[in-house]
Formats: structure tokens, C-alpha cells, sequence
């Protein structure tokens, strides 16, 4: 098993920076970059997108990767559907190129945004993370299968905190079709922090982490009772899967990065000679390390496999979403109409 991942952890992804590094110098350049390349991040500064970016951005400085700088832009707000769509609408040069996780999935599948990966070029992927399901350390549930059976026999009862639409919310979703007839109640919580905060103020029932905030909340007051990778997470060991605890479900985070349509094939491949680079660094292993991330590169057609593998595992997928509240020109109106009305009756009776 280990023989497995580290062969689809090192000796693939060298193959590959072989193949991207041939299509590098074959390829006719020119003068690009002309300009620093600017990576949108579709969320705040500060955040876990962001500080993901800014490792490379600092990799490729210090090593001198790149004859022009790499430049950070923040445009955050709507679950990352502003700033993928201010990438999507760039200039095609090479110059603006967006980072972003399988938000660019979730989004397009949970109706928030009406483009995905078939509206860009798709460069690399760049490290997985795992997810870890948690609950306060007081709750009476010591499994996970436990927690499902409980979540099947009293449907909708168990409240999940998560951020509706993103990669966290389909970690949930995973998860519940993964016991069949189970069902949570879902609510909005926001980031990693916050469903902490909600977890321990009792709020809600469970949430799920990324490994790396797991790490950071463990001694919070919070248990783990699974990991939802195909195999054990190497920071946890101890930590058994939900596979082995008879749930049927998988999912990890991963990290994208997308430059917009028609962005020429050669451009294409000095980016992923780049950021192949950057992950061959000191600098990234080690952050890596310290963000419980698998130093994951895939190029190409492997690249293209994820996508779509992923893509295709969302079409399982049904959300309940609560009833749409009609047009608020119809409230208004209908609130004019009955005050009319009663203002009608009043001056009849008077």
C-alpha cells in the first residue's frame, strides 16, 4: 500500500515534470513572461487558499523561478465565485491565472455559479488534503458508524455544521449518502474557527476539518471519529477511515490551478514547468509538511482524470434546499395589496 502511494506520490510526478520540462524547452515562448503573473485567489487574505498561494508565491522568489514576480489578488466574496469568475473573464495571455480548490466544482454543481472546469484551461493540481469528522469530546458518540446508524433511525435530527456549497458541505453530503437513509440537518457555520465555535458551544452535532485544522483544533476540546480518505491519514494513523467503519464514503480536498480559455498550449506548459519547480523546493516540502498536505503534482492526462472523476462524483449528489422565497417585488406587493385592504376596511367601518 505504501509502495502504491509513494509511487503515485514521487516516481508519476517526476515522469511528469520530465514530459512538461520537454514541452517547456521545445515550445516557442517568446517574450512571456512579459509581466508579473497574477494569481487570483477568490478569497481573503489571511485564509487557508491564501497562505496556500503565498508558499508558492514565496518558493518561486526565493529560487528564482520566474523572471517576472508573482503577484496575489484578493477578490473574495460569494463562496469564490467572484474573483473564478473576474479568472474566467481575463485575458487568455498566460498573465492572470486563478488558484482554487474544488470549489470551482461545488459551486457550479450547488447552483451558485454558472461556469466550472469546462470554462478554463486546466494547468496543474498542486497537494490534497484530507478531512476529518469531529465531534465535541463530551458527545455520546464514540464511532462513526455509531453516529450514522443514530443519523438514520432519527433522520434530519443530527445538525451538521458546514458552509453550504463549498468542498466542506460535499464532504457532508459524501458522508450521508454514504449510510444509506441517513440524513442530517444541515446549517451554516462559515469557516474552520467558526464550526469550532459551534461545535463547542453546542450548537451543532458534527462538523468536518481539513487535516491541518484538525491539527490546529485537536486539543480544543473536539474527537475525531473518522477520516474520509481511501487510506489512513499519515498524520493520524491511529485515526481508522470511514471505509473501515462499514461508511461508504471518500473524499479529500485539492488544490487547482486554472487559467482562462483559448490561454495558449505553450503558456500552459511554462506554468506547470513552474509550479513543478516550486514543488521540488525546500521551501514547499516543508510547508507542505507542516500543512499535513500530500505533496500531490499532477499534469496532463492524469490531470484531466481527476477532473473529471471528480466532476462525475458530484452527479451522485442530490441537496435538499430549502424552499425559495418568492421575488421581493412580489413581497412588496403583496404587503401593499393587504394593507390597502385593511386600510379600506377601516375607513368603510368608520
Amino acid at each position: 500500500m505504501y509502495l502504491t502511494k509513494l509511487k503515485r506520490m514521487v516516481f508519476i510526478p517526476l515522469a511528469q515534470l520530465i514530459f512538461i520540462k520537454l514541452v517547456f524547452f521545445c515550445s516557442l515562448q517568446g517574450d512571456y513572461p512579459s509581466k508579473p503573473i497574477t494569481v487570483i485567489v477568490p478569497f481573503a487574505a489571511g485564509g487557508g487558499s491564501d497562505v496556500f498561494v503565498r508558499i508558492f508565491q514565496n518558493a518561486i522568489r526565493k529560487n528564482n523561478l520566474c523572471p517576472q514576480p508573482i503577484v496575489i489578488k484578493n477578490i473574495a466574496g460569494a463562496g469564490g465565485t467572484i474573483g473564478s469568475r473576474s479568472a474566467k473573464n481575463a485575458t487568455p495571455d498566460g498573465h492572470t491565472i486563478l488558484c482554487l480548490h474544488d470549489g470551482i466544482y461545488t459551486a457550479q454543481h450547488y447552483g451558485n455559479a454558472d461556469w466550472g472546469p469546462n470554462n478554463f484551461e486546466p494547468i496543474a493540481a498542486t497537494g490534497r488534503s484530507g478531512v476529518v469528522v469531529a465531534v465535541e469530546e463530551d458527545s455520546p458518540y464514540t464511532s462513526l458508524n455509531e453516529l450514522m446508524e443514530e443519523a438514520k433511525d432519527r433522520p434530519y435530527q443530527l445538525v451538521y455544521g458546514t458552509n453550504l456549497g463549498a468542498p466542506n458541505h460535499y464532504s457532508a453530503l459524501f458522508l450521508q449518502n454514504g449510510k444509506s437513509g441517513a440524513k442530517f440537518r444541515f446549517t451554516q457555520t462559515g469557516g474552520g474557527a467558526k464550526r469550532l465555535a459551534q461545535l463547542k458551544g453546542g450548537h451543532i452535532d458534527l462538523t468536518g476539518f481539513s487535516v491541518a485544522e484538525y491539527q490546529q483544533f485537536k486539543d480544543a476540546g473536539i474527537k475525531a471519529l473518522a477520516s474520509l480518505g481511501e487510506e489512513r491519514e499519515s498524520s493520524f494513523p491511529n485515526l481508522t477511515t470511514a471505509l473501515e467503519q462499514d461508511v461508504r464514503a471518500t473524499h479529500d480536498l485539492m488544490q487547482f490551478w486554472w487559467a482562462p480559455q483559448n490561454t495558449p498550449p505553450e503558456r500552459i506548459a511554462y506554468l506547470q514547468n513552474l509550479l513543478a519547480e516550486a514543488m521540488a523546493t525546500r521551501e514547499i516540502k516543508e510547508s507542505f509538511q507542516n500543512l499535513h498536505m500530500d505533496p500531490v503534482l499532477q499534469v496532463g492526462q492524469d490531470l484531466l482524470k481527476t477532473i473529471a472523476d471528480r466532476s462525475q462524483k458530484l452527479q451522485g449528489i442530490t441537496i435538499d434546499k430549502p424552499t425559495a422565497l418568492p421575488p421581493l417585488e412580489s413581497i412588496i406587493l403583496g404587503i401593499t395589496v393587504i394593507c390597502f385592504v385593511f386600510v379600506l376596511r377601516e375607513s368603510k367601518s368608520a
